[in-house]
């Protein structure tokens, strides 16, 4: 059964979206794509501070390996970061 890190950060007020873009686009995507058995993820931003990243997995073991390099320590400040099962998608 597939595995879903979900990982919560602040993101700082008034930072430069085009910033954060390039950061996402240039570095964290790539590094992402690459960990053993990624299957797709998905980068959210409530406009109020919090970041979400919902990053698919094929195993458990694959997604708690990738919690670390997903919460950084010299990223965003990590609010949560937690391994779900993922029981459905549509």
């Amino acid at each position: 059964m597939a595995q879903a890190v979900v990982a919560q950060v602040r993101i700082e007020p008034g930072s430069d979206p085009g910033h954060r873009q390039a950061v996402l686009s240039d570095f964290v995507i790539p590094q992402v794509k690459a960990m053993p058995g990624f299957v797709r993820a998905t980068w959210l931003n409530d406009g109020a501070g919090t970041g979400t990243c919902i990053a698919v997995f094929a195993t458990e073991n694959d997604a708690r390996a990738a919690v670390a390099p997903l919460t950084p320590a010299n990223g965003p400040a990590v609010l949560s970061a937690e391994v779900h099962a993922v029981e459905a998608e549509t």
